[in-house]
């Protein structure tokens, strides 16, 4: 009897001893991952900043290079180029009005505001060539509050096509009167212009899209 009491107390003692601390492997791992990833986007963030500045820094060595080389067409981009990128916007103008004007048409209000933002951009583009150029800049008129966002779109369009019809055309008189731009404001006057035609192109992308998907939907209901 003895001998078994002895056992079980020996059992017991060993039931209570304290058991080996798990190590939290998982909450650590985590941790690391959470930190590596935090460190990449800082990473990221920084060589975003630095293409930046590099972008910026090639666009004022390229203005000052503009402004330091006597007239020659290799140099920097001729009234023909220019007139001919403007023409190329311009009818990529007209091809948007033509859709938009499509009866019944609706849009999202997210696509909206999207495409809202994109004609602010060329707007803002548009003023700053304008200016470069010298030729007045006319703000496009205020829009009424309940104006349909598919007019108040064709109203906006339909500003800076003519705007920049005016740009191409007082550009050519320009140089047909020998009064030319300085190579500085030419180079200029291309970029924004090529930033007017990248937001058109994209503006174009998102309504497309938006057309595709409603007329998805309208076939799935029928």
């Amino acid at each position: 009897m003895a001998i078994e009491k002895i056992e079980k107390v020996k059992k017991i003692s060993t039931a209570l001893l304290p058991q080996e601390p798990i190590e939290k492997i998982p909450d650590r791992d985590r941790f690391e991952a959470l930190m590596r990833q935090q460190n990449d986007k800082q990473a990221t963030q920084t060589q975003d900043i630095a293409n930046v500045s590099r972008e910026q820094s090639s666009l004022i060595e390229a203005v000052g290079e503009a402004n330091r080389t006597e007239v020659n067409g290799n140099k920097y981009p001729s009234t023909e180029q220019l007139v001919a990128q403007t023409q190329s916007v311009v009818s990529q103008i007209d091809s948007l009005r033509n859709t938009l004007a499509t009866p019944n048409l609706e849009l999202k209000s997210s696509v909206r505001n999207l495409l809202r933002n994109k004609l602010s951009h060329v707007d803002d583009n548009l003023r700053v060539a304008l200016q470069k150029a010298g030729i007045e800049y006319t703000p496009p008129e205020a829009v009424p509050v309940k104006e349909n966002p598919i007019e108040h779109f064709l109203g906006l369009l339909t500003h800076s096509q003519y705007q920049l019809e005016n740009l191409a055309k007082d550009v050519q008189i320009m140089h047909a009167n020998r009064a030319e731009i300085t190579p500085a404001n030419m180079l200029l006057i291309q970029i924004k212009v090529g930033f007017i035609q990248q937001e058109m192109e994209f503006f174009t992308s998102v309504l497309t899209k938006s057309l595709d998907s409603t007329k998805t939907i309208m076939n799935v209901q029928i």
